[in-house]
């Protein structure tokens, strides 16, 4: 599984499974070369308006703030102007993909109950088809057009989709910017 899935998937259950204004723990497990992170379990919280990675086997952390503080292991790290940037920039990011994950989702259970609407309307059209005042043609005209509908909704979450697998490609250069960057991070064996 590519680091941007695993984001992907831990984004999606965080967002669409915990209320907003609780905290999200998401246990990511990768398992091949292309990893998000160097250690096998690691859980992301969102606390407070931080990000925290936690290492399970080593319990060491990572927060990074909203003013793009960066604390390992409960240590303010003394970032540069460039590294802060970075941090910054991380940040933005990963809360950007949080929103999008968690608007495509909302968008994307509608397009489903609207898919599931369809199909009961065809239901019910198949039995209007004993009816001598409706035939196959006059099901087809009703379906039509709400399958129109439904895949022109489809095809824009799509697109939207398209873009946050984008943001998820450019988080991942960051964290590889992240740890080249920043001696703690790099030090870090998981991260």
């Amino acid at each position: 599984m590519k680091a941007r899935d695993v984001i992907l998937a831990a984004i999606f259950a965080a967002v669409l499974f915990v209320p907003a204004g609780l905290t999200a723990e998401v246990h990511m497990r990768c398992d091949d070369d292309d990893n998000l992170f160097r250690g096998d379990d690691v859980s992301v919280d969102f606390e407070d308006g931080s990000i925290i990675f936690t290492d399970q086997e080593s319990n060491e952390t990572v927060e990074i703030t909203e003013r793009a503080d960066l604390v390992v292991n409960g240590q303010v790290v003394r970032l540069s102007r460039g590294q802060r940037a970075l941090v910054k920039d991380y940040y933005v990011t990963f809360d950007a993909i949080l929103e999008d994950a968690k608007s495509i989702g909302l968008q994307g259970a509608k397009v489903g109950a609207r898919g599931a609407a369809l199909g009961l309307k065809a239901a019910v059209g198949v039995l209007l088809l004993l009816s001598p005042n409706y035939d196959g043609d006059d099901l087809e005209k009703d379906l039509e057009e709400d399958q129109e509908k439904l895949e022109r909704v489809a095809s824009k979450l799509e697109k939207r989709a398209e873009r946050l697998e984008k943001r998820a490609d450019k988080l991942e250069r960051l964290h590889e910017g992240l740890r080249d960057n920043i001696d703690e991070l790099n030090e870090l064996g998981w991260f």
